[in-house]
């Protein structure tokens, strides 16, 4: 006869403040959460325990100087691992979801999809050409400035300046072009 295995699906109310109240102020909330895993490891007979988000905000909701004094805790496993949250929370399956250091090695290097649904190679190429483009305008218009400046220190009249800077900005513009087409 094959045996199924055990799942635990419990609801307790974990007693935190006779941890804490013994640690320096800077530790209570950690202290708090070691209470927390060593009760459910306790009382579920499991191996290990996962604790969800829900709960972690909530004891240091008010720092790490003042966590609750006691928790309601929803337990639910098997003999190897627990997941303990509040009742009522919904926990994400992560395998659903691609984030972290998956996801992030996957927009470092261009694979996936970013959010619009264009390929993220791609955009990654056409910002990147955008940067250089603008760049190179920014140095003509850069060389364009300082001959103006040079040519302020000897005595030009000022209609010819003006047409020399349109000038350059115009070759500016054309070499943008070029490089894009």
């Amino acid at each position: 006869m094959i045996m199924a295995e055990k799942t635990i699906e419990k609801v307790y109310t974990v007693p935190l403040r006779s941890g804490w109240v013994k640690e320096p102020r800077s530790k209570r909330s950690n202290r708090a959460m070691r209470d927390l895993k060593a009760f459910v490891l306790k009382h579920a007979k499991t191996k290990d325990v996962k604790i969800s988000k829900g709960i972690n905000e909530l004891i240091f909701a008010r720092g790490f100087q003042k966590p609750p004094s006691r928790i309601k805790v929803e337990v639910s496993g098997d003999k190897e691992i627990a997941q303990i949250k509040l009742p009522g929370e919904v926990i994400e399956d992560k395998t659903e979801k691609k984030g972290g250091i998956a996801g992030l090695k996957d927009r470092l290097t261009g694979r996936g999809e970013d959010k619009k649904g264009k390929d993220s190679k791609k955009a990654l190429k056409e910002r990147v050409e955008k940067e250089l483009t603008q760049e190179k305008v920014n140095a003509l218009v850069g060389k364009a400035v300082k001959e103006e400046k040079a040519k302020k220190t000897k005595p030009v009249k000022e209609p010819e300046t003006a047409e020399t800077t349109e000038e350059l900005l115009e070759e500016a513009e054309e070499a943008v072009k070029e490089e894009g087409a």
